[in-house]
């Protein structure tokens, strides 16, 4: 697996705890965190989806999930089930989500397909 050395010197990323890194043959990028007590663990993303209207929070948000394969974890951590690890990772997810949608890249048209 390749990583890079730093993401791109933009004001949002000066600080990421993360980069991204592509596994040969994959077409898909991991997440590789940099820092703090999941340093080193790499892992990509796969289905994300906002829950159904049924569990919408009393605040009026919906709760957002995602589908995610830890594929490295040198130091043997407890990641499955983790809600420290998965709220983590999850506020990354929205990072890039953020990102997507105020530079015009993300996808638009979806269709909600919940988890």
């Amino acid at each position: 697996m390749t990583t890079q050395n730093k993401n791109s010197p933009t004001d949002k990323t000066k600080s990421r705890r993360y980069v991204f890194a592509q596994q040969e043959g994959k077409d898909y990028s991991c997440v590789k965190l940099t820092e703090g007590k999941f340093k080193d663990v790499i892992y990509h993303y796969g289905r994300v989806a906002f829950a159904p209207e049924s569990e919408q929070l009393p605040d009026g948000k919906l709760p957002m999930k995602f589908d995610y394969t830890v594929d490295k974890n040198p130091k043997n951590l407890i990641l499955l089930d983790n809600k420290e690890f998965i709220d983590y990772i999850g506020d990354i997810l929205l990072e890039l989500l953020e990102e997507k949608l105020k530079d015009g890249t993300a996808i638009k048209n979806w269709t909600n397909n919940n988890i």
